[in-house]
């Protein structure tokens, strides 16, 4: 989806590197496979917790992977979720008084909420863009955006500096530096079409 161009902003040219989560998230199957069958059949029963632990380092890793490449995500509640599961499915699994199934339950919950993360991600939901800014100018928002948006900090930061969390969108902005000086950084997480104009103060 597309949001409303306006002078000064520039489609960001980052795009989502999927090969990581691809292959993790492949190789979880299998681990995950192998489980079923040796509870099924009651054989080599040992291996199970280690091999549910292995599941969810590479289920963990293609979340991580995805996460790290869209900063908006750490707003969504996808990942959350995910985050709850693994960690669930890791103190289960060696939980005497817990059964494997439940351990492996969760994996695979933890599967499928990681799948439909890096499911939008690659498909490139949402809209993300950049423009110049000047290190030493502090972020303002249009006083009509303010009713969805946060400032978390105003100053020219790699960290969050501004959220927007509705029914409709997810987004956040931030600033990169580099030799090519300050960028201010806007990722929006929607299906909707994005309005930038008169989005930051100056453009007034």
């Amino acid at each position: 989806m597309v949001g409303l161009f306006v002078g000064g902003w520039y489609p960001s040219e980052e795009k989502a590197i999927m090969i990581t989560p691809l292959f993790t998230m492949a190789g979880s199957l299998l681990t995950m496979a192998f489980p079923i069958l040796m509870l099924i059949s009651g054989k080599h029963t040992t291996f199970v917790p280690w091999l549910i632990l292995v599941s969810n380092f590479l289920l963990g890793l293609a979340l991580f992977s995805t996460f790290s490449q869209r900063r908006v995500l750490v707003l969504h509640r996808g990942v959350h979720l995910s985050v709850v599961l693994f960690v669930a499915s890791v103190v289960s699994v060696f939980a005497d008084q817990i059964s494997h199934w439940i351990a492996l339950g969760f994996c695979f919950g933890l599967f499928f909420t990681t799948y439909r993360v890096a499911e939008k991600t690659s498909a490139g939901f949402g809209v993300q863009f950049r423009r110049e800014w000047d290190s030493k100018t502090y972020l303002q928002l249009n006083p009509s955006r303010l009713s969805h948006w946060k400032i978390m900090n105003a100053k020219p930061s790699n960290g969050l500096m501004a959220l927007s969390r509705t029914k409709q969108q997810l987004a956040v902005m931030y600033c990169e530096f580099g030799d090519d000086g300050c960028w201010l950084h806007l990722d929006v997480f929607t299906d909707q079409i994005f309005d930038l104009e008169q989005f930051l103060l100056e453009e007034e």
